[in-house]
């Protein structure tokens, strides 16, 4: 946890997603910052979430940024897609999480036909490890599943209802 200008800790969250997911438009940043608000409640203070599209800077070192944000999180939280299991970038920071002993809390934000796995076919040992990865994320972390509310207004009452629910979890 990091202490915030009055020395006060801060919890710090790690958003993890799909930028594919982010498309329509901008549901999963609307979602983020919904949690945001939600979980601040549940917690009774503010909360320091880390989301790229607000957190990397132009021209800085954007993939070791990332490792050092998800490995000083208190929380990652992944919203798993099938997006989020073809990408190699999330599938790594799913990795980096588990490297640092992370909490990982999952939503399941859109079903996946084809499974909880990746399948990088790539014959080197990183693809391997993420393929790994990808796996376990589900098999060992339970998820919350959001995905009958995907569509839905990011404030509407069954949203701010579902994120009662998980946030009350994490504080």
């Amino acid at each position: 946890m990091q202490h915030d200008l009055n020395n006060e800790v801060l919890m710090k969250i790690f958003w993890s997603y799909a930028k594919r997911d982010d498309a329509k438009p901008n549901h999963v940043t609307q979602l983020r910052n919904q949690f945001e608000i939600v979980a601040s409640q549940c917690l009774g203070d503010d909360i320091d979430i880390f989301q790229d599209v607000t957190g990397l800077t132009w021209g800085s070192e954007w993939r070791q940024t990332l490792e050092n944000e998800v490995k000083q999180a208190d929380i990652f939280v992944c919203i798993l897609s099938p997006s989020y299991f073809n990408s190699k970038m999330c599938i790594q920071e799913v990795v980096w999480a588990m490297e640092a002993n992370v909490r990982i809390h999952p939503i399941l934000y859109r079903a996946c036909p084809k499974g909880f796995a990746s399948q990088f076919s790539d014959s080197d040992r990183d693809a391997v490890i993420l393929n790994s990865a990808s796996t376990e994320v589900v098999d060992k972390y339970q998820y919350a599943d959001f995905t009958r509310l995907r569509n839905r207004a990011k404030d509407s009452t069954e949203v701010l209802d579902f994120l009662d629910g998980i946030c009350e979890q994490i504080a």
